[in-house]
């Protein structure tokens, strides 16, 4: 009697946390974290057509620290929206990051500059 009622529960579980995770993924952009500071870059990447370019891969390098000797690499993938948010950077670099987007042989790159902007957006269109 108590494995059936298990065996509900279990699928309550994992249908209501299925639910929940859709709906959260459903209006925010893939997001990828410095944890360096308190800026931010969104990018929102789009083909010729102006339509959104899904699993986009997108670099940087963040160099940081006394003369920029620390370095850390990010990669991550435009959602299904084509945008992607790098979240926490730092507020001042000694010089501005450059962002690396690319997909099926087509690139492009943006500038970022948090002296300029701290929260940036930026309208990418690979070519």
């Amino acid at each position: 009697m108590r494995r059936p009622f298990l065996s509900v529960l279990l699928i309550a579980v994992f249908a209501s946390a299925a639910d929940a995770g859709l709906g959260q993924s459903a209006g925010a952009p893939a997001e990828i974290s410095a944890d360096l500071g308190s800026c931010s870059a969104l990018i929102t990447v789009t083909d010729a057509d102006a339509k959104p370019v899904y699993g986009a891969k997108v670099t940087a390098r963040v160099q940081y620290g006394m003369m920029g000797v620390k370095k850390l690499d990010l990669e991550a993938y435009t959602g299904a929206d084509g945008k992607l948010k790098i979240d926490r950077l730092p507020e001042t670099l000694k010089k501005p990051l450059v962002i690396h987007i690319e997909k099926d042989g087509k690139s492009n790159q943006v500038e970022f500059n948090p002296g300029l902007r701290c929260r940036a957006t930026f309208d990418v269109q690979l070519h």
